[in-house]
């Protein structure tokens, strides 16, 4: 789907596309490094906002982004591409 009928702002596309990219790189990255690249990009945005955009992004359906939380760590932003309809 694309983001354009996603209904996201432009930052939070941003955040979609980072997350997409560093997961095709195979990484799962935590909202620091997502913060991180979106810096590297020339993006200014703070963790706090970053990890509300993301709260924002799994629970918009489409986006194929969902988190994990393993044992005490913190959160890690998973991308999975749709498989399609068969």
């Amino acid at each position: 789907m694309a983001n354009s009928t996603l209904n996201l702002s432009q930052r939070q596309q941003a955040v979609l596309e980072t997350v997409i990219e560093i997961n095709k790189e195979g990484h799962r990255p935590y909202t620091w490094q997502v913060v991180r690249r979106l810096g590297t990009k020339g993006h200014q945005i703070t963790e706090k906002q970053c990890a509300y955009d993301l709260s924002v992004i799994i629970r918009t359906k489409g986006t194929g982004v969902f988190s994990a939380k393993l044992d005490s760590n913190p959160k890690i932003w998973i991308y999975q591409e749709s498989m399609g309809v068969a």
